[in-house]
């Protein structure tokens, strides 16, 4: 069964800093409190992003890097986290006079629908502390 979860989260810090971590695509441990670690096998779409988790690793395959519309696309090929597979993630930066409105989305399959309220809680929790370290990160 597909879902989507939309997030839209203020950021305290100019649009253009906080694209800067986002495009680049490796670092993620700087901004997000779940990896401790991250690194990326080759540059700019297609790439592979390989973040650490407490729980193992998350291999990710760079989809779309959009410099113009700000926007990153990623899949998530493989993952501990979460009940769920065919996983598309998109972040999507909008300047708001000298602060940023990120839009944080994911797409997914999930074989068990009792499972989506707690897998969204998850993704909430999970992208609003992304949020708050992208804005911590942008500021320094």
């Amino acid at each position: 069964m597909k879902k989507i979860i939309i997030t839209i989260h203020p950021v305290d810090a100019p649009a253009e800093r906080v694209w800067s971590h986002i495009r680049v695509g490796e670092n993620v441990d700087k901004w997000l409190p779940v990896i401790t670690a991250c690194h990326l096998d080759g540059k700019g779409e297609g790439a592979k992003r390989i973040c650490t988790t407490e729980q193992g690793d998350m291999v990710e395959t760079i989809l779309e890097v959009d410099d113009e519309r700000q926007l990153f696309k990623y899949s998530i090929d493989e993952q501990p986290l979460l009940p769920i597979e065919n996983i598309v993630g998109t972040m999507q930066v909008f300047a708001k006079n000298n602060a940023t409105e990120l839009h944080w989305t994911l797409e997914f399959s999930l074989a068990d629908g009792r499972l989506l309220p707690l897998v969204q809680e998850a993704v909430e929790q999970l992208y609003a502390a992304g949020a708050n370290g992208l804005q911590t990160l942008s500021k320094s």
